[in-house]
């Protein structure tokens, strides 16, 4: 299949987005207990199965949407399953310029419907998305098996995998673009991209939050007042927990406006009995400074 490459189909993060960029990126673990905005759109990216393509279209050049399931292999690169009669393959055979949107999941795909944001589960804009932008290939030989293994993987009920006219590709990242929701957002590069790590405590982040809600509101209580600097919190819920942290959602005693804390755990944990070993932890400190 041969291609027409724009002489600018590489994508870069914008000049003008440069210094914008450079504060929300400042979130980064070891300087706030955050996950960087790399980590957060890795982590969607690979825990999501479909997402929005955009190609150009071969009639008057506008944008085509359409829904596409895909995987992602080690780099974070999406890999594409497509068919030859597909409007999108027959964008992509004459220009390879191409992004993939993936949202999170308002029922609580991201992670449990209490990690939505404040809001969230009533405005989908409050809602984390994520969006890879560059080239897509055609994947052949040695390139095109392992590929087709990892889609396998994750779409275990594809049979139409097989099919002739269905071929793999790959889109080969040039930068990304995150959003978490209002008031955070920034470009990512395509290195930093490729470096980043999926949180791994992601699939078990719902068990970790409903836990910790329904068996231990005390002890959310404590962190709030201790860690959080809110001594007068009466109430406080988890809404999220990846491996440098987690954050709560509290209300002061008589008060009804709930506030964001976010929690570090100090270190970096990677599993639920690691999780559950720094909660022990920080709430034997609470107590002793309580």
């Amino acid at each position: 299949m041969s291609r027409a490459v724009p002489a600018n189909a590489n994508h870069r993060v914008p000049e003008h987005a440069r210094v914008e960029t450079a504060r929300t990126l400042a979130a980064t673990p070891g300087i706030r207990g955050e996950p960087s905005d790399a980590e957060r759109g890795r982590t969607l990216l690979t825990s999501s199965r479909t997402g929005a393509l955009a190609t150009v279209a071969l009639d008057g050049g506008f944008p085509f949407g359409s829904l596409v399931a895909y995987a992602v292999d080690g780099a974070g690169r999406p890999l594409l399953c497509l068919s030859d009669l597909a409007e999108h393959s027959r964008n992509l055979a004459v220009d390879p310029r191409a992004s993939l949107m993936v949202s999170q999941d308002a029922s609580g795909t991201a992670t449990s419907s209490r990690s939505l944001p404040p809001g969230g589960a009533g405005d989908p804009l409050a809602l984390a998305r994520v969006t890879v932008l560059g080239s897509v290939v055609e994947l052949r030989d040695d390139e095109r098996s392992a590929a087709l293994d990892a889609y396998r993987d994750r779409h275990p009920d594809a049979f139409y995998a097989s099919f002739d006219d269905f071929r793999l590709y790959r889109l080969d990242v040039a930068s990304v673009r995150y959003v978490g929701g209002f008031g955070r957002m920034s470009w990512v590069s395509a290195d930093d991209h490729a470096a980043a790590e999926p949180d791994p405590l992601h699939p078990h982040a719902a068990g970790v939050v409903e836990h910790m809600n329904d068996d231990h509101p005390d002890a959310l209580v404590a962190y709030c007042r201790v860690f959080g600097g809110r001594p007068t919190t009466g109430y406080a819920e988890m809404v999220g927990v990846d491996r440098y942290g987690f954050t709560m959602l509290a209300v002061d005693e008589g008060a009804t406006d709930r506030v964001a804390v976010r929690i570090p755990f100090g270190r970096q944990v990677d599993t639920v009995g690691a999780v559950r070993a720094a909660m022990i932890e920080l709430l034997h400190e609470a107590r002793a400074q309580g």
